[in-house]
Protein backbone atom coordinates (compact mmCIF):
# COMPACT_ATOMS: atom_id res chain seq x y z
CA UNK A 1 0.00 0.00 0.00
CA UNK A 2 1.53 3.28 -1.14
CA UNK A 3 0.39 6.45 0.61
CA UNK A 4 0.11 9.41 -1.74
CA UNK A 5 -0.21 12.45 0.49
CA UNK A 6 3.47 12.81 1.46
CA UNK A 7 4.34 13.51 -2.19
CA UNK A 8 1.41 15.81 -3.07
CA UNK A 9 2.58 19.39 -3.93
CA UNK A 10 1.50 21.99 -1.36
CA UNK A 11 -0.63 23.89 -3.90
CA UNK A 12 -2.72 20.85 -4.81
CA UNK A 13 -5.90 19.74 -2.95
CA UNK A 14 -5.90 16.14 -1.77
CA UNK A 15 -7.81 13.71 0.40
CA UNK A 16 -6.87 10.13 1.27
CA UNK A 17 -8.43 7.32 3.28
CA UNK A 18 -7.27 4.02 4.69
CA UNK A 19 -10.19 2.13 6.17
CA UNK A 20 -11.13 -1.32 7.39
CA UNK A 21 -14.44 -3.06 7.95
CA UNK A 22 -14.60 -6.24 10.02
CA UNK A 23 -17.75 -8.29 10.49
CA UNK A 24 -19.14 -11.01 12.76
CA UNK A 25 -19.59 -14.46 11.16
CA UNK A 26 -23.35 -14.53 11.78
CA UNK A 27 -24.70 -11.64 13.86
CA UNK A 28 -25.30 -8.06 12.63
CA UNK A 29 -22.12 -6.78 14.27
CA UNK A 30 -19.34 -4.89 12.49
CA UNK A 31 -16.58 -2.40 13.19
CA UNK A 32 -15.68 0.28 10.64
CA UNK A 33 -12.50 2.31 11.18
CA UNK A 34 -11.52 5.11 8.81
CA UNK A 35 -8.26 7.05 9.03
CA UNK A 36 -8.23 10.06 6.72
CA UNK A 37 -5.98 12.79 5.44
CA UNK A 38 -7.31 16.06 4.07
CA UNK A 39 -5.01 18.69 2.60
CA UNK A 40 -6.27 22.06 1.47
CA UNK A 41 -4.05 24.01 -0.94
CA UNK A 42 -1.30 25.79 0.98
CA UNK A 43 -1.99 23.89 4.23
CA UNK A 44 -0.33 20.98 5.99
CA UNK A 45 -2.14 17.62 5.89
CA UNK A 46 -4.60 17.09 8.75
CA UNK A 47 -5.79 13.71 9.98
CA UNK A 48 -9.12 12.46 11.31
CA UNK A 49 -10.18 9.17 12.90
CA UNK A 50 -13.72 7.88 12.32
CA UNK A 51 -14.98 4.82 14.23
CA UNK A 52 -18.42 3.20 13.96
CA UNK A 53 -19.73 0.17 15.82
CA UNK A 54 -22.73 -1.61 14.30
CA UNK A 55 -24.69 -3.97 16.56
CA UNK A 56 -28.20 -5.41 16.96
CA UNK A 57 -28.91 -2.48 19.30
CA UNK A 58 -28.06 0.11 16.65
CA UNK A 59 -25.12 2.32 15.72
CA UNK A 60 -22.48 3.95 17.94
CA UNK A 61 -20.05 6.36 16.31
CA UNK A 62 -17.42 8.98 17.01
CA UNK A 63 -14.86 11.10 15.18
CA UNK A 64 -11.63 12.81 16.26
CA UNK A 65 -10.30 15.70 14.16
CA UNK A 66 -7.07 17.66 13.72
CA UNK A 67 -4.76 14.71 14.32
CA UNK A 68 -1.12 14.40 13.27
CA UNK A 69 -0.82 12.04 10.33
CA UNK A 70 2.19 10.33 8.77
CA UNK A 71 3.31 7.08 7.12
CA UNK A 72 3.71 4.43 9.82
CA UNK A 73 4.73 0.89 10.49
CA UNK A 74 1.31 -0.59 9.71
CA UNK A 75 0.69 1.83 6.84
CA UNK A 76 -0.68 5.12 8.18
CA UNK A 77 -0.42 6.67 11.64
CA UNK A 78 -3.31 8.97 12.49
CA UNK A 79 -3.28 10.27 16.06
CA UNK A 80 -4.06 7.35 18.41
CA UNK A 81 -4.62 4.92 15.55
CA UNK A 82 -2.50 3.09 13.01
CA UNK A 83 -3.63 0.73 10.27
CA UNK A 84 -2.58 -0.96 7.08
CA UNK A 85 -2.52 -4.39 5.41
CA UNK A 86 -1.12 -6.13 8.51
CA UNK A 87 -3.63 -4.81 11.01
CA UNK A 88 -5.25 -1.94 12.87
CA UNK A 89 -4.75 -0.65 16.39
CA UNK A 90 -5.94 2.36 18.35
CA UNK A 91 -8.51 3.71 20.77
CA UNK A 92 -11.26 6.30 21.07
CA UNK A 93 -13.01 7.63 24.18
CA UNK A 94 -16.11 9.78 23.82
CA UNK A 95 -19.75 10.01 24.88
CA UNK A 96 -20.71 8.41 21.57
CA UNK A 97 -18.35 5.44 21.71
CA UNK A 98 -15.55 3.94 23.75
CA UNK A 99 -13.38 1.40 21.90
CA UNK A 100 -9.89 -0.06 22.02
CA UNK A 101 -8.61 -2.40 19.33
CA UNK A 102 -5.45 -4.24 18.36
CA UNK A 103 -6.38 -6.26 15.28
CA UNK A 104 -4.21 -8.50 13.14
CA UNK A 105 -5.12 -9.13 9.51
CA UNK A 106 -4.40 -12.30 7.56
CA UNK A 107 -4.79 -11.66 3.79
CA UNK A 108 -6.65 -14.41 1.95
CA UNK A 109 -6.47 -13.12 -1.62
CA UNK A 110 -4.36 -10.80 -3.75
CA UNK A 111 -5.05 -7.07 -3.81
CA UNK A 112 -7.71 -5.42 -5.97
CA UNK A 113 -7.05 -2.33 -8.06
CA UNK A 114 -10.53 -1.18 -9.02
CA UNK A 115 -9.41 0.95 -11.99
CA UNK A 116 -7.20 -1.91 -13.28
CA UNK A 117 -5.28 0.34 -15.73
CA UNK A 118 -2.23 2.05 -14.23
CA UNK A 119 -2.84 4.93 -16.63
CA UNK A 120 -6.09 5.75 -14.81
CA UNK A 121 -4.17 6.00 -11.54
CA UNK A 122 -1.85 8.62 -13.04
CA UNK A 123 -4.22 10.86 -15.04
CA UNK A 124 -6.54 13.46 -13.43
CA UNK A 125 -9.77 11.57 -14.19
CA UNK A 126 -11.39 9.90 -12.41
CA UNK A 127 -10.75 12.29 -9.52
CA UNK A 128 -11.08 9.48 -6.98
CA UNK A 129 -8.72 6.49 -7.18
CA UNK A 130 -9.77 3.30 -5.39
CA UNK A 131 -7.95 0.15 -4.32
CA UNK A 132 -8.51 -2.65 -1.83
CA UNK A 133 -5.02 -3.71 -0.69
CA UNK A 134 -6.68 -6.61 1.17
CA UNK A 135 -10.18 -7.27 -0.22
CA UNK A 136 -10.70 -10.31 2.03
CA UNK A 137 -8.92 -11.10 5.29
CA UNK A 138 -9.07 -13.04 8.50
CA UNK A 139 -9.18 -11.12 11.79
CA UNK A 140 -7.41 -11.81 15.07
CA UNK A 141 -6.34 -9.82 18.11
CA UNK A 142 -8.47 -7.93 20.61
CA UNK A 143 -11.42 -5.55 20.55
CA UNK A 144 -13.14 -3.87 23.50
CA UNK A 145 -16.31 -1.82 22.99
CA UNK A 146 -17.75 0.14 25.92
CA UNK A 147 -15.54 -1.85 28.31
CA UNK A 148 -16.83 -5.19 27.00
CA UNK A 149 -14.41 -7.57 25.21
CA UNK A 150 -15.62 -8.78 21.82
CA UNK A 151 -14.92 -12.37 20.77
CA UNK A 152 -13.33 -12.11 17.30
CA UNK A 153 -13.50 -15.84 16.52
CA UNK A 154 -14.54 -16.30 12.91
CA UNK A 155 -14.59 -12.58 12.08
CA UNK A 156 -13.49 -11.48 8.61
CA UNK A 157 -13.05 -8.16 6.88
CA UNK A 158 -11.32 -6.01 4.29
CA UNK A 159 -8.90 -3.09 4.04
CA UNK A 160 -9.49 -0.29 1.53
CA UNK A 161 -7.49 2.70 0.33
CA UNK A 162 -8.65 5.59 -1.83
CA UNK A 163 -7.49 9.12 -2.62
CA UNK A 164 -8.08 12.03 -4.94
CA UNK A 165 -8.84 15.71 -5.33
CA UNK A 166 -12.62 15.54 -4.89
CA UNK A 167 -15.42 13.03 -4.43
CA UNK A 168 -17.75 12.03 -7.22
CA UNK A 169 -21.06 13.91 -7.30
CA UNK A 170 -22.67 10.63 -6.23
CA UNK A 171 -21.06 7.35 -5.30
CA UNK A 172 -21.75 3.87 -3.93
CA UNK A 173 -19.47 1.39 -2.21
CA UNK A 174 -20.77 -2.16 -2.21
CA UNK A 175 -19.20 -5.15 -0.52
CA UNK A 176 -20.38 -8.69 0.13
CA UNK A 177 -18.47 -11.64 1.59
CA UNK A 178 -19.08 -15.25 2.50
CA UNK A 179 -20.04 -16.22 -1.07
CA UNK A 180 -20.09 -19.68 -2.62
CA UNK A 181 -20.23 -23.18 -1.20
CA UNK A 182 -17.08 -22.69 0.88
CA UNK A 183 -17.90 -19.10 1.93
CA UNK A 184 -14.63 -17.72 0.59
CA UNK A 185 -16.10 -15.57 -2.19
CA UNK A 186 -16.55 -11.79 -2.09
CA UNK A 187 -17.73 -8.77 -4.08
CA UNK A 188 -16.08 -5.34 -3.88
CA UNK A 189 -17.29 -2.56 -6.17
CA UNK A 190 -17.33 1.22 -6.28
CA UNK A 191 -19.72 3.19 -8.48
CA UNK A 192 -19.75 6.88 -9.27
CA UNK A 193 -21.53 9.61 -11.18
CA UNK A 194 -19.43 12.65 -12.06
CA UNK A 195 -20.77 16.08 -12.86
CA UNK A 196 -19.95 17.44 -16.31
CA UNK A 197 -21.09 21.05 -16.12
CA UNK A 198 -24.80 20.97 -15.25
CA UNK A 199 -25.16 17.30 -16.30
CA UNK A 200 -24.57 14.16 -14.26
CA UNK A 201 -22.85 11.42 -16.23
CA UNK A 202 -24.33 7.89 -16.05
CA UNK A 203 -23.20 5.50 -13.34
CA UNK A 204 -19.77 3.94 -13.90
CA UNK A 205 -18.64 0.93 -11.87
CA UNK A 206 -15.25 -0.58 -11.01
CA UNK A 207 -14.68 -3.71 -8.99
CA UNK A 208 -14.57 -7.50 -8.92
CA UNK A 209 -16.51 -10.59 -7.94
CA UNK A 210 -14.58 -13.62 -6.73
CA UNK A 211 -16.07 -17.00 -5.90
CA UNK A 212 -15.39 -20.66 -6.66
CA UNK A 213 -11.73 -19.71 -7.12
CA UNK A 214 -12.33 -17.32 -10.04
CA UNK A 215 -12.08 -13.52 -10.05
CA UNK A 216 -14.36 -11.66 -12.46
CA UNK A 217 -13.61 -8.02 -13.25
CA UNK A 218 -16.68 -5.80 -13.18
CA UNK A 219 -17.34 -2.43 -14.77
CA UNK A 220 -14.91 -0.08 -16.46
CA UNK A 221 -15.05 3.23 -18.30
CA UNK A 222 -16.50 1.74 -21.49
CA UNK A 223 -18.62 -0.99 -19.90
CA UNK A 224 -22.37 -0.84 -20.38
CA UNK A 225 -25.03 -2.39 -18.21
CA UNK A 226 -24.42 -0.61 -14.89
CA UNK A 227 -27.73 0.25 -13.22
CA UNK A 228 -28.73 1.71 -9.87
CA UNK A 229 -32.16 2.01 -8.26
CA UNK A 230 -32.26 3.31 -4.67
CA UNK A 231 -35.49 2.96 -2.68
CA UNK A 232 -36.42 3.80 0.90
CA UNK A 233 -34.38 1.03 2.54
CA UNK A 234 -32.56 -0.74 -0.28
CA UNK A 235 -30.50 -0.47 -3.44
CA UNK A 236 -30.77 -2.67 -6.53
CA UNK A 237 -27.55 -2.57 -8.52
CA UNK A 238 -26.64 -4.18 -11.83
CA UNK A 239 -22.98 -4.83 -12.71
CA UNK A 240 -21.42 -6.42 -15.78
CA UNK A 241 -18.00 -7.65 -16.84
CA UNK A 242 -16.43 -9.97 -19.40
CA UNK A 243 -18.65 -13.07 -19.50
CA UNK A 244 -20.56 -12.18 -16.32
CA UNK A 245 -23.45 -10.08 -15.08
CA UNK A 246 -24.44 -9.55 -11.45
CA UNK A 247 -27.70 -8.28 -9.97
CA UNK A 248 -27.31 -7.15 -6.37
CA UNK A 249 -29.99 -6.41 -3.82
CA UNK A 250 -28.74 -4.63 -0.68
CA UNK A 251 -31.23 -4.00 2.13
CA UNK A 252 -30.54 -1.87 5.22
CA UNK A 253 -32.11 -1.18 8.58
CA UNK A 254 -32.15 2.58 9.32
CA UNK A 255 -31.39 1.85 12.97
CA UNK A 256 -28.19 0.09 11.88
CA UNK A 257 -27.14 2.75 9.36
CA UNK A 258 -24.84 5.67 10.14
CA UNK A 259 -24.97 9.11 8.53
CA UNK A 260 -21.84 11.24 8.09
CA UNK A 261 -20.87 14.53 6.51
CA UNK A 262 -17.93 14.34 4.10
CA UNK A 263 -16.23 17.37 2.58
CA UNK A 264 -13.81 17.79 -0.30
CA UNK A 265 -10.57 19.72 0.32
CA UNK A 266 -12.28 22.61 -1.46
CA UNK A 267 -15.15 22.52 1.05
CA UNK A 268 -17.95 20.97 -1.02
CA UNK A 269 -20.23 19.04 1.34
CA UNK A 270 -21.63 15.53 0.86
CA UNK A 271 -24.08 13.49 2.92
CA UNK A 272 -23.13 9.84 3.29
CA UNK A 273 -24.96 6.83 4.69
CA UNK A 274 -23.16 3.60 5.52
CA UNK A 275 -24.61 0.29 6.66
CA UNK A 276 -21.84 -2.25 7.30
CA UNK A 277 -24.36 -4.94 8.31
CA UNK A 278 -26.52 -4.80 5.18
CA UNK A 279 -28.42 -7.88 3.99
CA UNK A 280 -27.17 -8.62 0.47
CA UNK A 281 -28.15 -11.15 -2.17
CA UNK A 282 -26.72 -11.65 -5.66
CA UNK A 283 -27.88 -13.27 -8.88
CA UNK A 284 -24.85 -14.13 -11.04
CA UNK A 285 -25.03 -15.07 -14.71
CA UNK A 286 -21.82 -16.48 -16.16
CA UNK A 287 -21.02 -18.98 -18.88
CA UNK A 288 -24.70 -19.63 -19.58
CA UNK A 289 -25.45 -20.58 -15.97
CA UNK A 290 -27.39 -18.65 -13.35
CA UNK A 291 -26.78 -18.87 -9.61
CA UNK A 292 -28.34 -17.04 -6.68
CA UNK A 293 -25.97 -16.27 -3.82
CA UNK A 294 -26.96 -15.40 -0.28
CA UNK A 295 -23.77 -14.42 1.58
CA UNK A 296 -23.23 -16.10 4.91
CA UNK A 297 -22.09 -12.74 6.28
CA UNK A 298 -23.52 -9.25 6.18
CA UNK A 299 -22.07 -6.71 3.79
CA UNK A 300 -21.53 -3.00 3.24
CA UNK A 301 -23.69 -0.50 1.40
CA UNK A 302 -22.44 3.08 1.39
CA UNK A 303 -24.10 5.84 -0.63
CA UNK A 304 -22.85 9.41 -0.85
CA UNK A 305 -23.99 12.54 -2.64
CA UNK A 306 -25.66 15.91 -2.28
CA UNK A 307 -28.36 14.47 -0.04
CA UNK A 308 -28.82 11.41 2.13
CA UNK A 309 -30.07 8.31 0.38
CA UNK A 310 -31.83 7.03 3.51
CA UNK A 311 -33.67 8.82 6.30
CA UNK A 312 -31.07 8.49 9.04
CA UNK A 313 -29.62 11.31 11.18
CA UNK A 314 -26.19 12.73 10.45
CA UNK A 315 -23.59 12.31 13.18
CA UNK A 316 -22.85 15.63 14.95
CA UNK A 317 -19.38 16.01 13.42
CA UNK A 318 -18.41 18.40 10.64
CA UNK A 319 -15.71 17.53 8.12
Amino acid sequence: MQLRFPDVPSARPHYERVYCAVVHPAEPEALWIRTTVKKRPGHEPAGALWVTWFSPAGVRATKVDDLPVSPGGLGIDCGPASQGPAGSRGSVESEGLSAQWDLTFTPRVRSLEHLRSQILYRVPLPRTKATSPVPDLGVGGTLVVDDKPVDLSGWTGMLGHNWGTEHAARWIWLRACGLGDDGSGWLDAVLGRVRMGPVLAPWTAFGALEFDGTRHNLGGLLTRGTSVVVSERAADIGLTGPGVSVSVRAEVSPARTVGWEYADPGGHRHEVVNCSVADISLVVNRGGSRVTLHPSRRGVLEIGGDRRAFDVPLQPFSD
